[in-house]
């Protein structure tokens, strides 16, 4: 972690300013998601979808991580045109990719450190793992393709035999015993340090597909650097976002919708949906210049792994510390008792949970303002 003041920086003209607005969207997911004000009263689309199907909180994550994949063809660029060569750029991509993983093993651990009995995969971990390999595969490119629109459609081959690879695995390798191959990886590598145990939503096999989803962010970044008009930009990701979605609910037929898994039809519909919803900020924000409405998320994309890391610690510590009640003569966990003291009275047993995380997500984005205009940059 890298805390620094530093003077204003000069505005950057080129800079895609649409993509800190959907980073905001996805860590207001992800903050609204894992922290309910109470666990008994979550809205059914705030729920993750418990096997086949999806709901609004299973975008967090695959957002966040196509977010890393479209910002990884400006990253490299910045770094060649300022003179790093490839085997430097390289191991910025492994040092960065194990600073993650290994944050991500702390969060697991996190406040006992149990090792013997400590996750090994997680939401950092593939966050990682998939940051490597797209990261990678855009390096190994690059020299090798100049024209953009054959890299654009190099890494969409790739990012298709990914998934497709996947879908043959799980669909014709049956293991005697288990659920699906996923698990049978798992189990066999990482025993007794899943998230249960016989199960990990983060697998190791699960990762591959994520890869793919890396990829398709990817190729929206190389999108964003064609020399075309911005109206063309805007039309081709809307376009490829429809069709992300119509081949997701073909696929769904013989790959259902599966977050846990990660299914093919799984990467096909988050990145439509993706493709969709950055390619209207895009309009609005980048090309109709209406930038003040989208403000507060910009500034909750701002620092996404920080909040990220901070917010778990909270919710496996702060939000766990036992207040006693004396409306109800009952001790509660603290999120639960400023839910039930300050929302529900007005807001009443139906929305007083989702109000609670709306307001906390909106004191995170108090707090990164006041990071904003002290100049205070941390990097994870």
């Amino acid at each position: 972690m890298e805390s620094s003041t530093k003077p204003p920086a000069i505005k950057q003209t080129n800079r895609i300013e649409c993509i800190d607005v959907f980073r905001g969207i996805a860590v207001a997911l992800m903050l609204i998601a894992d922290n309910p004000g109470n666990p008994l009263r979550v809205y059914p689309q705030l729920r993750h979808a418990t096997w086949d199907g999806w709901t609004v909180a299973d975008l967090g994550f695959p957002f966040f991580i196509m977010i890393m994949g479209m910002v990884i063809p400006s990253s490299i660029d910045k770094r060649i045109n300022r003179g790093d060569n490839k085997l430097t750029i390289f191991r910025h991509i492994i040092k960065r990719s194990i600073v993650l993983f290994l944050i991500g093993l702390f969060l697991n651990g996190f406040p006992l450190f149990d090792l013997s009995i400590i996750r090994i995969p997680g939401v950092l971990q593939r966050i990682a793992i998939t940051y490597f390999f797209a990261g990678t595969i855009d390096l190994i490119i690059k020299p090798f393709i100049k024209k953009k629109y054959l890299h654009i459609f190099t890494e969409m081959g790739i990012a298709f035999f990914l998934i497709i690879i996947y879908f043959i695995l799980l669909k014709f390798l049956q293991i005697p015993g288990y659920k699906d191959l996923v698990q049978y990886v798992d189990l066999l590598l990482f025993k007794g340090h899943l998230y249960t145990p016989d199960w990990d939503p983060e697998g190791l096999l699960s990762t591959i597909p994520a890869i793919a989803s890396v990829i398709f962010g990817a190729i929206v970044g190389h999108i964003f650097q064609l020399k075309s008009t911005l109206i063309r930009k805007f039309q081709i990701i809307f376009i490829g976002g429809v069709i992300g979605i119509l081949l997701a609910v073909i696929a769904d037929r013989w790959f259902p919708f599966n977050k846990n898994l990660w299914s093919s039809s799984f990467v096909l519909l988050t990145a439509g949906i993706a493709n969709i919803l950055i390619s209207i900020i895009y309009f609005f924000v980048d090309i109709k210049n209406y930038k003040t409405l989208f403000k507060p998320l910009a500034i909750l994309g701002s620092n996404p792994i920080f909040v990220y890391v901070v917010s778990e610690i909270i919710r496996k510590t702060l939000w766990l510390i036992p207040i006693y009640d004396v409306v109800t003569g009952k001790s509660m966990e603290l999120d639960l008792w400023i839910t039930s003291r300050f929302f529900t009275p007005w807001a009443g047993n139906r929305l007083d949970s989702i109000y609670f995380s709306i307001f906390y997500t909106i004191v995170w984005i108090i707090v990164l303002k006041k990071f904003q205009k002290e100049n205070i940059v941390i990097k994870l």
